[in-house]
Order: structure tokens, then sequence, then C-alpha cells
């Protein structure tokens, strides 16, 4: 007991240490924290990870359904002690991330063998990282979110900016794979018979979810024993339509690769009945807006994986003007004709389902909305509404295309959006 009480006082500690100094940090970035980031790229490459649907300037924790978590009503939930939004427990440890030159159509539930993952992936970045969320630091028993600075990974994360991960740098050419691989995502919520059991690993109260985020609900076992898990890895396609998004060229100019999955805006609790026929778990997962879940001990297919490069010196922050403040709004901003090949034909189901936007940002009033590193192109910008409630902004209220030219600064665009009427046109 005397143990215990040391650990949890020098956790104590730490935390404030870890406050102080990511305090201290944050508010020297406030005011120029753009430049900031662009001394990042004084390197040839820089690669950030974020875990957000919004590329720029996200929700808070307390911003999102009044900080509080979303609810699957198709499930018997047991939602005692079910903590706020931005009280969470989150654990995440990402061992991997690769890219790979290899055609669109290539399949990774081809790669049978070791050999064959080898030829089909350049690993970017070997290095495990680790998020831990304030609450999680403080109750764990896992010291990698101090000796690998697991706090201060995770706000650079989910607070837009990315996470920076040491990489190494990749040869030239146009990738079509990018791939995170994810070796546990957990939450810090779990009830089961009236309990609240204790995982074993970490000695918290929550539960493993990338166990049973892997898969669609209601996925045909023979289908499941072919595919792999879509935790592992988070798989970005680049589609006909989004290669200008993913091209390294052999010049020696800094760029930059980020890497984005929809976690921070979609945390909902479901529950399940466990293969052993015992009572329903309840737990936090990822929300089922796009594969609606009943039950099922699978609760994939709602995380998306969106992967860009982009070159600092010939990038452009799109400024959007007219906005309503609004936390269930969005303007989103895609090229145009992603997902259709040169004949004309779709190359996936629904775009607009399918791939997360290649910038975005929930929608401010008047002015205030930035989305930034965006080279010159062909773009179509969206008003998106979160219709059904539960995070993401899955209906297009108004779109229209665009073109950003080359040259620096911002570029200016009225998308009137966020109550009202919605109209970009």
């Amino acid at each position: 007991m005397l143990t215990l009480m040391k650990n949890t006082q020098r956790k104590a500690i730490l935390f404030v240490l870890f406050i102080f100094i990511f305090s201290t940090f944050s508010n020297c970035r406030k005011s120029g924290d753009e430049a900031l980031i662009s001394h990042l790229f004084n390197q040839r490459m820089i690669v950030l990870l974020k875990g957000t649907y919004a590329t720029d300037y996200p929700l808070d924790w307390a911003e999102i359904n009044n900080n509080q978590l979303f609810v699957d009503n198709n499930d018997p939930n047991d939602l005692s002690n079910l903590p706020a939004y931005n009280q969470l427990p989150l654990f995440l440890d990402v061992g991997e991330l690769r890219l790979s030159t290899k055609g669109y159509l290539s399949l990774l539930a081809d790669l049978k063998e070791e050999d064959d993952a080898i030829k089909f992936w350049d690993v970017l970045s070997p290095t495990r990282q680790v998020y831990c969320s304030p609450t999680f630091f403080l109750l764990n028993n896992d010291n990698s979110c101090f000796d690998k600075a697991g706090y201060i990974n995770f706000q650079e994360l989910f607070n837009g900016r990315g996470a920076t991960y040491p990489s190494r740098d990749v040869g030239p050419g146009a990738y079509q794979h990018a791939g995170i691989y994810v070796r546990s995502f957990f939450t810090g919520f779990a009830r089961q018979s009236g309990t609240a059991p204790i995982n074993s690993n970490f000695r918290v109260n929550g539960y493993p979810v990338n166990l049973i985020l892997g898969y669609d609900p209601n996925v045909d076992s023979a289908i499941r024993g072919i595919l792999p898990s879509q935790w592992f890895p988070l798989h970005h396609i680049t589609y006909p339509g989004m290669q200008n998004s993913m091209f390294v060229t052999g010049e020696y100019i800094p760029l930059g690769i980020e890497i984005r999955f929809n976690v921070k805006e979609n945390l909902m609790v479901h529950s399940f009945v466990p293969a052993d026929n015992s009572d329903p778990v309840s737990v936090v997962g990822i929300s089922d807006w796009r594969k609606p879940h009943n039950g099922e001990v699978d609760i994939g297919g709602n995380v998306l994986t969106r992967a860009r490069i982009f070159y600092p010196d010939f990038t452009r922050t799109v400024r959007v003007h007219n906005g309503t403040k609004s936390n269930r709004h969005y303007y989103a901003i895609y090229y145009q004709g992603e997902c259709r090949d040169q004949f004309g034909n779709m190359t996936c189901e629904d775009p607009n389902k399918d791939l997360l936007p290649l910038a975005a940002t929930p929608v401010r009033a008047g002015s205030d909305n930035r989305m930034t590193y965006l080279m010159p192109g062909d773009y179509v910008i969206q008003c998106r509404y979160d219709n059904v409630h539960d995070g993401y902004p899955e209906q297009v209220l108004s779109e229209k295309p665009f073109s950003i030219p080359q040259g620096g600064g911002e570029f200016d665009i009225n998308c009137q959006c966020g109550g009202g009427a919605n109209d970009c046109s």
C-alpha cells in the first residue's frame, strides 16, 4: 500500500511538471504558431500524425457534444459513472508508419507472407510512439507515458498541429498507400454486470477497443478470415483524382507528410455480447456513423485515414468567410474529381462517405476559418453538417468548385455555413 501511495504521489508530481512544461511550450507558440511549425521544415521532411477529422483548429474536447460522450441508442448500454468527454482516459500505441508506391488497386489482403509486406511497403518510421490523455497518465500502470513523452504527444496528436513523428527520408515517387500500425487503442470506460472491470495490463477500468474495431459489424466469418484488421494498419489509398497530394520529388525541397485519422470527434459508447455469451459489455469506441452497429462484437468501419504530402514553400492558407459558429458544421475541401478514373468511372463507392477531406475545420464566426498548407490546384469546398449527431459531419449542405493559384499567403473564399441558409455558391 505504501509503495502504491508513493507511485501515485510520484505520478502526480510528474504530471504537474508536465503540465507546467507543456503550458509554457504552448504559450510560446500561440502568437507564432504557423511560423514556428514552418521552422520545423528546415529539415528535408517532417511527418505529422493527427487523430482528428479536422486538419486545422479542431474543437476542444469539452466543445464536442456539450462535453458528453456520444451514445449508441441501438445498444443496451450501462452508462453508470460515464466520464465527461474531456475526462475519458485514452491511450494509443503506434508502432510504425509506412508508405507504398504500389498501385491503388493493390490490396493488403494480398500480403500473405512477411516477404510480401517487405516488398509492398516502404517503412517511413519504425519508431514507437505512445499517446496518453491526462487522466490515463495519472491512473495507468504504464511508464511509457512518461518515458516516451506520451502526454505531450497526446496534446499534439489532437490539437490540430499534429504530433511530429520521427522518420526517415523516403525516395521520389507517387505514393499510393499509407499505413498507421496501431498496436493498442485503450479507452478508459467499461461496464459489465453492473461492475467496472479493471484491465489487467494497465490497472485501469476500460477496454482495448482495437480488438473490436478491426472489422465491420456483421462481416461474414469467411471474409473476416481473409481481410487484415482495419487497425493494423489504418490504411490510406490514393484513388484517382488524389495523386497530386501524394507525390515526392527527387529534389531537395522541404516537404511535409501528414497522416490523419478521425478519433477525437467521434467517441461513442457501444455495447456488445462477448463471444462467451456472458452479459453485455459497454465500452467507448468510435461512432457508427458509417457502418451501423447493433450489439455485434465487431464495431469497425468508421475510422477513415487520409495522407497528404505538401511542400510548405509552395502552399497557401485558405481563409473562408461568412461562417456562423457551430460545433456541428464543418468546412471541408476535396480535390475536384476524387475517386474518378480517366473515363469518369467511380473508383470508390461514395467519396463523401469513404474519404476524409483533404482539409477541414469546424465552422467559426465570420472569417475565422482557415485551412493550411494547400498546394495550387483545383478543389471543391463543402459546407457539411453532423445531421445524425454522432460526431461525423456526413451531410453535404452545399459545395462549389474553386482553384488555388500559385503564390503565397492567404487565399480568400466565401461559403455561408453554420446555420440558416448554408450556401457556398
